[in-house]
């Protein structure tokens, strides 16, 4: 069977002959290299333009693309099973169409957008909390309560089988490299030895939540990054790193810590956190310790309330609804120690 195309350079119909060609193609921001096959008019030698090998070389592309930087059918279905959802809340988590996240699942190459959120959702599968909480107003009340159910079960399952060091990861990598994080990639050693600075000699919990936040905010200012990469959320008795209920707990189970409940003269109950293990300064730049040090010599003399009341005065936690994140932006506002 003789095949022939139009050639726009004779302006008529001729056989043609297929050859291969390493070319380079820009799809979605990358660089995907590929031997795609092209036809050549076998009257004058002009480029011939093939519907089916144009086809076929925008299917290779795409292909090419997900195996380098996308992910596989399989691996989309696995991100929602995990969690055992059905499409629809799964949807309505990602604030994305059902049909979209059926159409990816059965091989169709998602949006840009859509590809990243999967992404994340595979590397850190916690963030799916996040969106809960973030979406949770759209589910009807029935897929609310199964929603709740899976994510529960699911929740209990990852922490039977997680470390606590991977438990406490799990907390800030979320958000890492934003502004909710400093910019900065979270590290564990840091968080934890920064912790160990200010605990060496003992401090209530409330105040050395205070002194994490004012070292990693004022290193920011000046360098715009953060020391730890930690996220740190508004409470009605100033910022604090986010969870840090359960950070703080998984640290004394590591025996990083001791929590000494106590209660004060007017009946308050207090907790003061000591340092099980020696701190390591080689672990923080010399800038990084110097603001450390700068910040606790600043709020050496002052109790948990007192710098409480002194960070209610921050911008930042001003500006942050209660119990939402606080933006390193607002780190440029921080005011200057004296």
């Amino acid at each position: 069977m003789t095949i022939i195309n139009y050639c726009e350079s004779c302006h008529t119909e001729h056989t043609y002959t297929i050859k291969k060609e390493l070319q380079l193609f820009r799809f979605r921001e990358q660089d995907i290299e590929l031997e795609r096959r092209i036809a050549f008019c076998n009257h004058c030698g002009s480029l011939i333009d093939v519907e089916e090998l144009e086809s076929e070389t925008m299917v290779n592309v795409a292909r090419m693309y997900t195996e380098k930087y996308g992910l596989t059918s399989l691996e989309i279905q696995n991100v929602r099973q995990q969690y055992k959802l059905g499409v629809r809340p799964f949807a309505k988590l990602l604030n994305i169409g059902s049909a979209s996240v059926t159409r990816y699942e059965s091989g169709s190459l998602p949006q840009a957008t859509h590809l990243e959120l999967y992404k994340r959702l595979q590397q850190h599968p916690h963030v799916i909390l996040e969106f809960f909480n973030r979406n949770k107003g759209s589910l009807s009340s029935r897929e609310l309560k199964m929603v709740e159910a899976s994510l529960d079960a699911w929740t209990m399952a990852e922490q039977s089988f997680q470390t606590d060091e991977q438990i406490i990861e799990s907390i800030y990598r979320s958000h890492e490299v934003t502004d909710l994080a400093g910019y900065s990639d979270f590290s564990l050693e840091k968080f934890i030895h920064m912790i160990l600075y200010f605990a060496t000699n003992g401090v209530l919990k409330t105040k050395l939540m205070k002194l994490m936040w004012y070292s990693d905010f004022l290193y920011f200012k000046r360098q715009t990054v953060s020391i730890t990469g930690a996220t740190y959320v508004k409470y009605p008795y100033g910022p604090v790193p986010k969870d840090h209920e359960i950070a703080l707990a998984h640290l004394q189970h590591m025996n990083v810590i001791e929590v000494d409940e106590r209660t004060n003269d007017e009946g308050w109950t207090m907790m003061m956190i000591q340092s099980s293990e020696p701190f390591d300064s080689t672990i923080f730049s010399d800038d990084e310790l110097k603001t450390m040090q700068e910040i606790e010599a600043h709020f050496r003399d002052y109790g948990s309330r007192k710098i409480s009341e002194y960070a209610h005065n921050e911008i930042g936690w001003l500006e942050t609804v209660d119990k939402q994140p606080i933006s390193y932006r607002y780190a440029e506002k921080l005011r200057e120690l004296h």
